[in-house]
């Protein structure tokens, strides 16, 4: 059985004549499809051209998405429009408010502004610790580096240098130009050596003629000359109540 379709009624011998001699059981039905009205035809051309440039705007806009709008309603809030994957319309009903834009309240402002205060302070705290960890472990090391100092002085001179600032005292102690002298070898740190020069301070170490722990005050130095010296640094403590913090080359009791 052959089935031919066509627009054209006419067409329908010239059709059958390409198939040439057909057999006798060889069945032929012939379908002629409607011809549409020319209001009918409008209205097709009318929306192939529709969709055709909705395809090109498609093209043009690919980020452009088109859904059906579903229809909900609320009993608060009255029927509108919702758009899958868009802005919401404005609803129907014009005395329902639209829904609020969401934000920060105060309460929330104030206990994000807390927290990052708190974690200020810790990390100013822990900050403030570490140096302070750092110039006591300075003051450590440049206190046994002068106490070093003057052993080898005693060796070649069979005397230490002389120094009389009172261990006792509470404020920082006077600087011993004595000491850095003898040590150093001459008047300043720039100045040529006179002598054989026993400490080669840091720059940061010494203040004009004399040395200076890392909280800028002067070191403490007392010797008779005959005795091992006392060489201490007051941590920068000027109360009796901190003399317990001082680094001294003598063990605390």
């Amino acid at each position: 059985m052959i089935e031919i379709t066509t627009s054209n009624s006419t067409k329908v011998n010239e059709l059958l004549f390409a198939f040439g001699n057909l057999r006798p059981e060889v069945i032929v039905i012939t379908m002629t499809t409607p011809t549409l009205s020319p209001f009918h035809q409008k209205i097709f051309a009318h929306a192939k051209s529709t969709k055709a440039s909705m395809q090109e705007s498609f093209s043009k806009f690919p980020f452009l998405k088109f859904h059906i709008p579903r229809v909900s309603a609320s009993r608060n809030r009255g029927a509108h429009f919702a758009f899958p994957n868009q802005i919401p319309l404005f609803p129907l009903n014009p005395l329902t408010p639209r829904r609020p834009t969401a934000a920060f309240t105060l309460v929330e402002l104030l206990a994000v502004i807390t927290i990052i205060g708190i974690l200020a302070g810790l990390t100013l705290g822990a900050a403030g610790a570490v140096r302070r960890h750092g110039a006591t472990s300075t003051a450590k090391a440049e206190v046994a580096a002068l106490q070093a100092a003057c052993d080898r002085y005693f060796a070649d001179n069979s005397t230490y240098p002389i120094g009389t600032a009172s261990p006792t005292t509470v404020t920082a102690p006077a600087g011993a130009t004595n000491l850095f002298t003898n040590l150093v070898g001459s008047a300043t740190l720039t100045a040529a050596p006179t002598s054989k020069r026993y400490f080669e301070p840091k720059p940061a170490m010494v203040s004009s003629n004399y040395f200076i722990d890392p909280w800028g005050y002067a070191y403490g130095y007392n010797s008779d000359g005959t005795n091992a010296p006392l060489i201490w640094s007051t941590a920068g403590q000027t109360t009796a109540s901190g003399t317990n913090k001082w680094i001294t080359s003598w063990p605390k009791m």
